[in-house]
């Protein structure tokens, strides 16, 4: 049960930090492109991100997928550039969205899993495992969440545009991407 507590708190706390910017940028820009209203549409995105972490971390703690550390860094820059440029020129979310967010998600896992082999080892126990998901999910939920509360607040008080808020964002990943490449 220690394991896993702990494996949770190290999840979350690396998706929480500053220094981690493109996974909070990421989630930022998802956050922002909704609004309480569209609470339905974020959480099935959130869980088609959420499930398909699982997938890639998983394909990357048990060696069925082996990645380089540099083609998971372009992982990493291909998602914020997908999730931006979504930003930019999507309106509505359609059943295309799911997929592409389940890829993303896919991608996101490679990302963690980088964090996962340094933090916790290559060795893979089930109780750090499930610990690192549950605490990477609930890193997705509360970023993600802070950034809707925040954009919805924005716009209810400012009488602010949503679609600029987002493409204030997008700009923004999109120039963390670019500097991430370079």
């Amino acid at each position: 049960m220690d394991q896993l507590i702990y494996s949770f708190e190290i999840a979350l706390k690396h998706l929480c930090r500053v220094s981690a910017i493109h996974q909070i940028l990421f989630l930022i820009i998802i956050g922002a492109f909704f609004s309480f209203k569209d609470w339905k549409t974020y959480l099935l995105i959130l869980l088609a991100l959420c499930s398909g972490s699982l997938v890639g971390l998983s394909l990357a703690i048990f060696k069925a997928v082996s990645l380089t550390k540099t083609t998971i860094h372009l992982l990493a820059i291909i998602c914020l550039v997908i999730v931006s440029l979504n930003a930019i020129f999507s309106n509505r979310i359609s059943t295309l969205h799911y997929n592409i967010f389940v890829l993303i998600g896919i991608m996101q896992g490679f990302i963690l899993s980088l964090h996962y082999k340094a933090a916790l080892g290559t060795s893979v126990k089930f109780m750090a495992y499930l610990g690192y998901n549950l605490g990477s999910s609930t890193g997705f939920l509360i970023v993600s969440f802070l950034s809707l509360l925040i954009c919805t607040l924005m716009l209810t008080f400012f009488k602010t545009d949503k679609h600029k808020i987002s493409l204030v964002l997008a700009g923004l990943g999109l120039g963390v991407a670019l500097m991430m490449y370079f």
